[in-house]
C-alpha cells in the first residue's frame, strides 16, 4: 500500500506541472493574439491613427516600424470625431499596441510626433499591416495614447481598378488603329490616298527619276548647278573674293586700331565720342521737357491744356465753327451783303463798268489836267 501512495502523489504532481504548462501556455498564446495582456512580457504603449479605409485590416494584425514588427492592432472602431484634413474625411479609428523592443530600447521610443502610418500589404495576397515611418529626432517622442498622422496609398483594389481603366483605354486604341487600317486599306482619306493611289506613286516615281537626273547633270557639270560644282575656275573666284575681303577687313581692324579712317575716328575719337554723349544728354533732355509739357497738357495748363481739356472752350470753338459753317453756307446762297457780293451777277456788272468808266477818267485826266482843273484869280 505505501508504494501505491508514492505513485499517486508523483502522478498528482506530474498533472499538476502539465496544467500549469497549459495554462501558460493558453496565456501565452492569448498574448500574443492580442486577447491579453500580460504585464510581464513588457512595457507596451497605446497610439492612434485615423484612416479613411481599412481594406483587409483586422485586429490582432502587425504593426511594423520601417517593416520590422513592434506591436499588433489592438482595435478599429469608428471614431465621433472626424480628425485630418477637409479632403479627406478619416472616420477609423486604429488603436496599435507597442510592445517590441528595438536594440535593447523600447521600440515607442523611436516613434516621434512626426511619424506616419500606412497601410501596406504583407504580400500579394496577404492581409494588411500597419508600417510606420520612424520620426526626426527634432519632434517629441510619441506619448501614451498619441495621435499618429496616416497618408494614403493604393492597395491592391484601387491598382487593379487603375490596371482596368488602362486595359479600357487600351482597347479603345485598338479600335482606332483598326478603323484607320481598314480606312487606309479603303483608300479613305490623305494616307488612304498616299498609300492607295498609283498616280501617287507614279508621280513620286518621276520625281525620283528626275532628282537622279539633276545629280548626274551636277556630277557631269551640266547646267548652273553642274558648273557651280564642278567650275574650278568659279572656285578660284569665289576664293579671290573671300580673301579680297578678309583683307578689307585686316585693313578696317588696323585702322580702327591705330584710330585712322573714318570708322577708326568714329570709335577712337574722344571728342566725337564727347559729342554724341552730349547728343543723347539734349535728346535726354528734350524727352524730358516734352514729358512735362504733356503732363501739364494733361493737367490742362496753359493755353494748349486749357484747348484740350476745358470743356467750356471746346464748346465755344465748336459754336463758332459753326457759326462759320452758317456763314459759308448764307454765302454760297447769296444771302445778305457778302452774299450778294460774291453771288449777284448786276453787282459785278456794275463795278465792272464803275472800274472802266474810272479807268477813261484818269486816262482823260492825265492826258488834259486843265480840262478839269480851273483856277480863277480874283483881285478887289
Amino acid at each position: 500500500m505505501p508504494p501505491k501512495k508514492q505513485t499517486g502523489l508523483t502522478g498528482l504532481r506530474v498533472g499538476f506541472l502539465v496544467l500549469a504548462s497549459l495554462i501558460i501556455l493558453v496565456l501565452v498564446t492569448f498574448a500574443i493574439s492580442g486577447d491579453l495582456s500580460l504585464p510581464f512580457l513588457g512595457r507596451k504603449t497605446f497610439v492612434k491613427t485615423y484612416m479613411n479605409r481599412v481594406d483587409g485590416l483586422r485586429k490582432g494584425a502587425e504593426v511594423r516600424l520601417s517593416g520590422k514588427q513592434i506591436g499588433k492592432v489592438k482595435d478599429i472602431n469608428f471614431s465621433s470625431q472626424i480628425p485630418g484634413s477637409s479632403d479627406q474625411q478619416n472616420n477609423l479609428e486604429i488603436l496599435m499596441e507597442i510592445s517590441g523592443n528595438l536594440n535593447g530600447r523600447p521600440a515607442i521610443e523611436r516613434i516621434r510626433t512626426d511619424s506616419s502610418a500606412v497601410l501596406k500589404a504583407s504580400g500579394v495576397l496577404g492581409d494588411n499591416v500597419i508600417d510606420i515611418t520612424p520620426g526626426t529626432t527634432s519632434a517629441p517622442p510619441i506619448q501614451n495614447y498619441g495621435v499618429i498622422k496616416s497618408q494614403a496609398q493604393k492597395n491592391v483594389g484601387d491598382i487593379l481598378s487603375s490596371a482596368q481603366t488602362a486595359v479600357s483605354n487600351l482597347n479603345d486604341i485598338s479600335d482606332d488603329v483598326k478603323e484607320l487600317t481598314r480606312r487606309m486599306r479603303a483608300g479613305e482619306g490623305s494616307i488612304g490616298r498616299f498609300v492607295s493611289d498609283e498616280a501617287f506613286y507614279d508621280n513620286l516615281n518621276r520625281t525620283a527619276l528626275q532628282a537622279e537626273k539633276l545629280l548626274l547633270d551636277i556630277r557631269s557639270g551640266q547646267g548652273t548647278a553642274g558648273r557651280i560644282v564642278s567650275d574650278p575656275q568659279l572656285y578660284n573666284q569665289i576664293n579671290d573674293t573671300v580673301v579680297e575681303m578678309r583683307r578689307v577687313i585686316d585693313q578696317v581692324n588696323e585702322q580702327i586700331l591705330a584710330g585712322r579712317g573714318t570708322i577708326g575716328k568714329l570709335i577712337k575719337d574722344e571728342e566725337i565720342y564727347n559729342r554724341a554723349n552730349s547728343l543723347v544728354a539734349k535728346l535726354d533732355e528734350t524727352s524730358a521737357r516734352v514729358e512735362r509739357t504733356m503732363a501739364k497738357i494733361e493737367r490742362g495748363e496753359g493755353n494748349l491744356g486749357k484747348l484740350i481739356n476745358d470743356e467750356k472752350l471746346y464748346q465755344d470753338t465748336r459754336n463758332t465753327v459753326e457759326n462759320l459753317r452758317s456763314i459759308m453756307s448764307r454765302l454760297e446762297r447769296g444771302e445778305g451783303t457778302a452774299g450778294l457780293l460774291l453771288k449777284d451777277e448786276r453787282l459785278y456788272q456794275n463795278i465792272n463798268t464803275l472800274s472802266a468808266e474810272l479807268t477813261k477818267l484818269l486816262y482823260d485826266f492825265r492826258q488834259n489836267p486843265r480840262k478839269y482843273l480851273s483856277v480863277k484869280v480874283s483881285l478887289f
